[in-house]
């Protein structure tokens, strides 16, 4: 489980960004709503360094920390404005002997969500038909023609045999019945050609392809220290193979931290990791029209009658691949051309053989020292960094649908951070003021390079980019950047009840405008512990009540080389280089976005600390948003940059905390919390009321409107008359439509969870929920299932009790009423695919779906057995445990559908979701 995850349900104000757990991709998470007009993720610190959550060592982790809101992130910069995840490190203790730590894990992982598929009818498109005809029969086979100018004499036999329609990656042909008809690999030459076989039902065939997952999961430390010298010595190795064959990854993981006192002034510390990861077989995601989604082939076009065992075996004897989606016999005898595929490879073909690689080597740590100048004054300096290098590749082989190709990709991404603190720390009479000042320069610097062989390969399979038939496409980028900040904070405190703190923050950013680099961002805050006045009894009942306050502003810049117009790289023509200017006009004189937040809350504890609360509210307002105003294309430009905008974030949350039961044997504790925040566009610029975010197909995109709440989905509807009756385009029943129809936000209404602790002697039982309620996601998987008849909504009985998929001139068919644009009366049955497919898109709210969701998301039952039974072994303890992640999809509209909203590939949409896996496992835990 990575950072974000572990952090569902049990922080308050956190939405998660659920990754497929069938992938290799960390999930992300959204910190109190979203504050400006795009989607921004939070900072991850490491012991005070800024690196990608992924570098994290999960076993090494002592606290997370979770900063929101401004007045809590000011210090952090300019990258802060999404929230901060602030991670400390397990440290070596420097009393008491050495101690070794190990932590083992082996667990496995299987497909725990998939769509409802149909299993009642095969492949084809019969029921796209209002009558058979004379292409299909009664039951909507498909009827082999023999033709003697077409086919080999040899096929007069094969005349009027039952086949279907091969080349459709749709499930709209016959009944699935047991009757005989010609598999599409009986037309391969070989020992099964023209044998006829018996349609059966396949409902476990693409369970059939997944295979069980493994991951195991095993770290050893080792730490200790003497008076002088702390250290901690960890090794991390992490091996897993997804559900996907051939998908596998080896991460190795190397931490150390340390300090030493050199004299009683000067401390020298570090704390460095070293991560080496090889992934095979990334899975692609999303909609992909190279056909290397293996999910978005099973979910939105496919054939259910398919034999999963048969696909297995792509290659003929002579070397050759086959498909399932192979051609019509019908309209040729020479099989070169009936038996290419048309759309789709085998899907074991897909994972076995057209796939990337991908290997990372990562550093990140820091150096620094501290020296005590008196009792009052140290000065602290840390040099920090974080070093990605990384080289992959991704091949596409010879013998499928798509043209076989090499590519290959290097990069190197490099932060720096170099840093000075002045820190003061000193108490008289009842107060108390402490804080520092300091200054910090960051350089990043991003280099990549990326080549990919075009037109084919010049041998078969040699993946090599000299292989490449026509001249190869080669991309580099280079981006530096550098921000340059002088900080301080200061905190007054008097009697231990009265709290003042006050920050500034000024960046300069090589990115901005050298007149407009410049942005400063101060916080102030004042807490008052009420509880330090109250006396006598009732501070048995309060334990603890603060009160608090907090107002901060911070800016933001802009990535590299986005404030002058842009002049790229053209297509060359012959031997003569060309350069173009890029689409958006600047001026040069952007300025930096700003936010200003104001925050209150209150946190109480009660009855000794046994239960206890934290509420908070706050409103923020980013202005100056930096966006891309459309222009008249006549002016050379799509777009113009600007400074505009205010969108206004506000919401509350609560955390409650309480340890129900306690005593000598039983322990129960539990944490509850739950966020609503909403963020509404206030304003855009001038003239300028809807802004967009993003697409997808069908005329569906999110916008963001003036006056509406943040992402508002923008889709189809169906039209209607004056009387509120259905329009259809003609009698025939195609429906009419209109478009830019608000759907409501994506965003949910509240998030929260719950995460329970229970102990009773030796046994310890933990586990998890999360939930959330509202928001939608637009679904291309489930508009395709329905649409290409793969799913068990489209398999429906009409009012006159037959089958829709029936042809309508034998009494099946979808019965539609309406009226045409002219107002005559439409009344009649229509294909049930034209219902589900061409009609079925003419109205988005069919496939916007619920993002509602309660989960159970982990579970772990352990048992630390006693001392006395390890006998004589050099052992401190021993906790043995059986672990369940994503354990229990509880409730969700969207289940039904084979989704887990908390998993989706991106929050508002899936073009090709990856499947959800459970995953069971064994731990041991031991300190030796």
């Amino acid at each position: 489980m990575d950072i974000s995850s572990s952090l569902a349900g049990k922080v308050a104000g956190i939405q998660l960004q659920g990754s497929p757990s069938s992938t290799f991709d960390n999930a992300n998470i959204i910190i109190r709503g979203i504050s400006g007009l795009d989607v921004a993720n939070p900072l991850y610190i490491v012991d005070g360094t800024p690196t990608l959550q992924e570098n994290v060592m999960m076993d090494n982790v002592e606290t997370i920390s979770v900063l929101k809101g401004p007045a809590a992130t000011a210090l952090y910069g300019n990258r802060a404005g999404a929230g901060v995840i602030v991670i400390t490190s397990k440290k070596g203790a420097r009393t008491g002997p050495p101690r070794i730590d190990v932590n083992l894990s082996s667990a496995f992982e299987d497909v725990s969500l998939m769509p409802s598929y149909q299993n009642s009818y095969a492949g084809g498109y019969s029921s796209n038909s209002t009558s058979p005809g004379s292409t299909y029969d009664a039951e909507g086979f498909y009827l082999f023609k023999y033709k003697t100018s077409t086919h080999p004499t040899s096929w007069s036999t094969f005349n009027n045999q039952r086949i279907i329609d091969y080349g459709a990656d749709e499930s709209w042909g016959p009944k699935i019945g047991g009757q005989q008809y010609r598999p599409y690999y009986s037309w391969y030459p070989g020992a099964d050609f023209g044998k006829l076989e018996p349609l059966t039902s396949q409902p476990d065939n693409i369970k059939n392809f997944f295979e069980t997952g493994k991951n195991f999961n095993n770290s050893i430390a080792v730490s200790g220290g003497s008076p002088d010298i702390a250290y901690r010595l960890s090794y991390n190795n992490l091996s897993r193979s997804l559900v996907i064959p051939g998908a596998n990854r080896n991460q190795h993981q190397v931490g150390f931290n340390g300090s030493y006192d050199i004299n009683s002034k000067l401390m020298v510390t570090t704390d460095i990791g070293y991560t080496t990861r090889n992934t095979k077989g990334q899975p692609t995601e999303g909609y992909n029209l190279e056909g290397l989604n293996v999910a978005m082939n099973f979910n939105q076009w496919f054939q259910r009658q398919l034999d999963m065992n048969k696909l297995r075996n792509y290659t003929n004897p002579d070397g050759s691949l086959n498909s399932w989606n192979i051609g019509d016999p019908n309209s040729t005898g020479d099989p070169s051309i009936y038996l290419q595929p048309q759309y789709w490879d085998s899907p074991f073909f897909i994972a076995e053989q057209n796939y990337g690689t991908d290997i990372r080597n990562r550093f990140v740590g820091n150096m620094g020292f501290k020296y005590k100048i008196n009792d009052i004054f140290n000065v602290t300096s840390f040099v920090r960094m974080n070093l990605n290098d990384g080289k992959g590749n991704f091949k596409v082989a010879n013998g499928g649908l798509q043209v076989p190709s090499y590519e290959t990709m290097q990069l190197s991404n490099n932060e720096m951070n170099y840093e000075a603190t002045l820190n003061f720390r000193k108490g008289f009479n009842n107060f108390s003021l402490d804080g520092f000042i300091g200054g910090n320069i960051r350089t990043n610097k991003e280099d990549q390079l990326r080549n990919k062989t075009t037109g084919g390969l010049t041998f078969p399979n040699f993946f090599d980019i000299s292989a490449s038939v026509t001249r190869p496409i080669t991309e580099s980028r280079f981006r530096a950047k550098e921000v340059r900040s002088v900080f301080g904070k200061a905190s007054f405190g008097y009697k231990a009840f009265l709290y003042l703190d006050a920050t500034l923050r000024n960046d300069w950013s090589s990115a901005l405008p050298a007149a407009n680099n410049s942005y400063l961002y101060p916080s102030v805050s004042t807490s008052i512990v009420f509880s330090e006045l109250l006396k006598g009894g009732i501070r048995d009942i309060l334990s603890f009540g603060k009160l608090r306050a907090a107002f901060a502003q911070v800016g933001s810049d802009l990535d590299p080389y986005q404030v002058d117009i842009a002049i790229n790289n053209g297509n060359i023509y012959g031997s003569n280089p060309s350069a173009e200017i890029g689409n958006q006009f600047r001026t040069g004189a952007v300025l930096p976005a700003l936010t200003k937040s104001i925050e209150v809350g209150a946190e109480m504890r009660f009855l000794k600390d046994r239960v206890g609360f934290d509420l908070t509210y706050y409103v923020d307002n980013n202005t100056n948003q930096i966006l891309g105003l459309d222009v008249a294309p006549a002016s050379g430009f799509t777009t113009a940059q600007i400074n505009a905008g205010n969108i206004q974030r506000k919401g509350w949350e609560l955390a409650i905390n309480g340890t129900p039961i306690k005593n000598k044997n039983f322990t129960w504790t539990s944490s509850f919390s739950f966020a609503k925040t909403e963020s509404l566009v206030k304003e855009l610029a001038e003239g300028l009321n809807t802004y967009l975010y993003g697409t997808q197909r069908n005329d569906f995109r999110i916008e963001n409107q003036v006056g509406q709440p943040w992402g508002q989905a923008v889709g189809r509807l169906p039209k209607k008359d004056a009387q509120g009756k259905t329009v259809y385009t003609s009698a025939a029943g195609t429906l009419d439509y209109t478009i830019n129809n608000n759907l409501g936000s994506v965003m949910p209404d509240f998030t929260g969870g719950s995460f329970n602790s229970m102990s009773y002697k030796g046994v310890d039982l933990t586990f998890g929920l999360d939930f959330q309620k509202g928001g939608q996601f637009y679904s291309l998987s489930k508009m395709y299932g329905d649409g290409t008849g793969l799913t068990a909504a489209t398999v429906k009985n009409n009012d006159k009790g037959n089958p829709e998929r029936m042809f309508p001139s034998l009494g099946g068919g979808v019965h539609i009423t309406g009226v045409t644009p002219s107002g005559a009366p439409v009344d009649t049955y229509i294909a049930a695919r034209r219902n589900y497919y061409t009609n079925g898109q003419r109205d988005t709210r069919n496939y916007l779906i619920d993002a509602s969701y309660l989960k159970l998301r982990e579970v772990r039952l352990g048992y630390t057995i006693p001392r006395s039974l390890l006998g004589n072994l050099k052992v401190k303890s021993v906790n043995i445990g059986a672990m369940v992640n994503n354990a229990w999809l509880i409730s969700a509209p969207a289940k039904e559908f084979g989704f887990d909203p908390s998993e989706l590939e991106v929050f508002w949409r899936e073009g090709g979701q990856l499947s959800s896996t459970r995953t069971f496992g064994l731990n041991l835990r031991a300190g030796l």
